[in-house]
């Protein structure tokens, strides 16, 4: 990882629990925390690549795996981010790391929240 990534602490790691999805701000972006059934947390772009509705809305399925939005009811693997419905889309991923009671996120400087449309 680049020296220029800042690691921003965002949520307590007891506020995220299995199944729970939770929208922050980091730096002026929306992103989107998801901890999956197993516990680990992923962290994606908190809009939707389609018309930029919060993701924080979405239905998120922790049996399996799917984040809904709301909107127009796209669909992602939140274990990959990857587009289910429309396939041809896919989140922006930013690294996540839990420690010492602390959910943390690092957005590089300059990346871009739109990584694909279907």
């Amino acid at each position: 990882m680049s020296a220029d990534v800042r690691w921003t602490p965002v949520a307590a790691d007891g506020d995220l629990w299995e199944g729970d999805i939770l929208g922050v701000d980091v730096a002026g972006r929306a992103i989107l925390l998801v901890r999956l059934a197993g516990g680990a947390v992923k962290a994606y772009q908190g809009t939707c690549p389609h018309q930029g509705l919060p993701l924080e809305d979405a239905d998120f399925d922790a049996d399996t795996g799917v984040l809904t939005c709301s909107g127009h009811l796209w669909e992602f693997d939140a274990a990959t981010g990857a587009g289910i419905n429309p396939s041809s889309c896919l989140l922006a991923e930013y690294t996540v790391r839990v420690r010492e009671g602390s959910v943390d996120v690092a957005v590089p400087p300059g990346s871009d929240d739109q990584r694909g449309v279907g």
